[in-house]
């Protein structure tokens, strides 16, 4: 049995054989008949032919042998007989020899044509091969490209002896090059930045001549004008022939060292807001951030006021003058530009084309008259939701923002919130605290109530007293005119002293904004002294002083100065009041060793235990028993606000001191 062919295949295959030759066997007969003449040994060619090609080469031979026993025995003569002439021999002879070429050729053609069936299979198998590798390179190469063109990495490669430079598609993108130029060295130095341009050269040359590895960062000049950063690593190779080439990569890093910028720049915004520079100058440094990040914007914060609803210049630094000033204080509305309207809404409006959108139809001829074609307008909003003004950038085109944009501007719609809401904070604390800082100025002046009376009483009475006289020394005859305009004079000495005590007191218990000017501290003192000197005599104490002429001037608020002079004065006299034994109280100034001034209280009260010292200037902390625990909080807070320090420690040998410096500042630093 021949392998791969089942007995039924193999029986069919030798059947074709004994068929082919009872054929040719059949039509030689009929050719004898009716043609009357010899048989022809080429039906039994064709029969041994035909078998050998579709029954192969078994049945091929088969079909042969067959055919000479049937040509010899029905066709040779004598016929129906096996026994052959001696002149028949050669004849059967040559029969046999064509029979066996001719099976021996059709078998040699049908193995032929079963290994060109068999190669045009396997070519076809390698064709789909091919195919599919060339599919798999081409989706290969698409990922690449995509991957290339996601990552803004593209690759190069530089033959150093030939100067042939190969790019990516990337690369092209990259420069900004034809995708049908040629690459060329000349072509990549053209793109670099003037400035990087000697640095790139020297790098080359130098990684060429020595086969370095390349890992280096420069500037491209782009032909609208902008400026990219690249990174260009590669490595060093050599082919069979020593010659150097270079395989690398080129990487578009200019969103990432914008992104680098708009980071150092928020950190130092963040550090801005919590020094607590001007808001002025915090949102002009947020505006220049952003027309750094984003090149050909100009950016503008606006301030919304509550009270009126209208929004007010905070900055703009590259936007005309003339602009700003038309805008600033216009009312928001649903119709209001960019930013009235995005203030109005609370939302972000995105105008592309100010020519043709109609937020803007009242403010066009104004923003195109200064070359404004597009403005994007963002609310900046509170941690509560509530509008604090808006952030815009304008653009002198027509354009509308892209996500990496639109993720710059909620960044800095961010942070001016921050800022915003901050500077906000403070002066709503700041109001608190001079609230507070009036509050306890009113309570202790209601302390010093007798005092202040016996103040105001006494020249007064000098007054009545003097009148007096005057009525006197004028109803004498003859009328005293000398001693009259003597009592006069002593009435308008007594009026203009009660008057300057009714004054002081007014002006502590005024509630007026901080006013800072040049402030002698030794002048401070002695008009304080007026308003305690009937407290400190009505319990029994002393006060002396000791004034520096040395201590300088100081730039400060006065009335917040005497309050602290005011309220260290009144504790001590308190503290004194529960003493036994003297009840002296010492004040004194002098020149501060940082050029400040120093101001020193010395009492010999009750004194102060380590225990208090650590919170005698705490809020509500107090050792009085009607005491608000206060006064010295709220005058270490104004002496701090100030740029100085105060501090208490224990007297010697009994009482405590309470001192405060107050730097001898400029008027401009302040």
């Amino acid at each position: 049995m021949i392998a791969g062919f089942t007995p039924r295949s193999a029986i069919s295959r030798y059947g074709i054989a004994v068929l082919s030759v009872a054929l040719a066997l059949g039509a030689s007969h009929l050719a004898v008949v009716f043609l009357d003449t010899e048989p022809f040994a080429a039906l039994f060619l064709c029969a041994i032919m035909f078998v050998g090609w579709f029954a192969g080469s078994g049945p091929g031979l088969f079909a042969t042998v067959l055919a000479l026993l049937v040509f010899d025995y029905f066709l040779v003569p004598p016929v129906n007989s096996f026994a052959l002439e001696i002149t028949e021999v050669p004849r059967l002879a040559v029969v046999a020899v064509a029979a066996l070429f001719v099976n021996l050729l059709t078998a040699a053609q049908r193995n032929s044509a079963k290994f060109l069936r068999r190669s045009r299979d396997e070519l076809l198998i390698a064709v789909e091969e091919q195919k599919r590798i060339e599919h798999a390179l081409r989706r290969s190469e698409m990922y690449l490209v995509e991957a290339q063109r996601l990552s803004r990495t593209g690759s190069f490669g530089f033959n150093v002896s030939s100067r042939e430079l190969s790019w990516s598609d990337e690369t092209f993108r990259i420069f900004q090059y034809d995708r049908t130029m040629k690459p060329t060295l000349d072509l990549a130095l053209q793109r670099a930045h003037p400035e990087d341009l000697a640095l790139v050269q020297q790098l080359i040359e130098l990684a060429s001549g020595e086969a370095k590895s390349l890992d280096y960062e420069h500037r491209l000049l782009m032909p609208d004008g902008s400026v990219k950063h690249v990174q260009i690593v590669a490595r060093a190779v050599k082919d069979a022939s020593g010659s150097i080439e270079f395989v690398g990569a080129v990487m578009d890093v200019t969103a990432a060292k914008r992104a680098e910028r708009l980071l150092a720049g928020e950190k130092h915004l963040l550090e801005m807001i919590a020094r607590g520079d001007s808001l002025a100058l915090i949102l002009d440094d947020l505006c220049r951030l952003v027309e750094e990040r984003a090149d050909g914007s100009l950016s503008s914060i606006l301030l919304l006021e509550p009270s009126t609803n209208r929004l007010r210049h905070g900055a703009a630094p590259s936007l005309p003058i003339e602009y700003t000033q038309a805008i600033d204080g216009i009312v928001i509305g649903p119709s209001v530009g960019s930013c009235g309207t995005a203030a109005y809404r609370a939302e972000q409006v995105v105008v592309s084309d100010i020519a043709t959108d109609p937020l803007w139809t009242d403010y066009r001829d104004l923003a195109l008259a200064h070359g404004l074609r597009a403005c994007w307008s963002t609310p900046i909003l509170s941690s509560a939701h509530r509008v604090l003004g808006t952030f815009a950038i304008y653009y002198r085109e027509p354009r509308s923002p892209n996500p990496q944009e639109l993720n710059v501007i909620e960044q800095v719609t961010h942070l001016a919130s921050i800022a915003v809401e901050r500077k906000q904070s403070e002066e709503a604390l700041r109001r608190a605290q001079a609230e507070l800082v009036h509050a306890t100025r009113v309570t202790t002046l209601g302390e010093l109530t007798a005092s202040i009376a016996h103040e105001v009483n006494q020249p007064l009475a000098g007054i009545v007293s003097s009148g007096n006289a005057g009525v006197r020394w004028l109803a004498s005859e003859p009328p005293n005119i000398e001693n009259a305009r003597q009592s006069i004079d002593r009435m308008i000495r007594d009026a203009n002293r009660a008057s300057e005590v009714i004054g002081r007191v007014r002006s502590l218990a005024k509630k007026a904004p901080l006013q800072r000017g040049w402030l002698s501290i030794n002048d401070t003192v002695l008009e304080t002294m007026v308003l305690t000197r009937a407290e400190v005599a009505r319990n029994g104490a002393s006060l002396s002083t000791q004034l520096s002429d040395h201590a300088p001037l100081v730039w400060a608020d006065r009335i917040q100065v005497q309050q602290v002079i005011l309220n260290l004065i009144v504790n001590a006299v308190e503290a004194v009041s529960a003493v036994d034994g003297p009840r002296d109280l010492f004040v004194s100034t002098d020149k501060h060793e940082s050029d400040g001034v120093l101001f020193t209280l010395r009492d010999s009260g009750i004194g102060l235990d380590q225990e208090k010292l650590e919170h005698v200037f705490d809020a509500f902390y107090t050792t009085k028993a009607d005491g608000m625990g206060m006064g010295l909080a709220v005058s270490r807070s104004i002496i701090e606000a100030h740029g100085g320090r105060l501090w208490a420690s224990p007297n010697e040998p009994r009482g405590a001191v309470f001192q405060f410096t107050l730097p001898a500042g400029r008027e401009e630093a302040s």
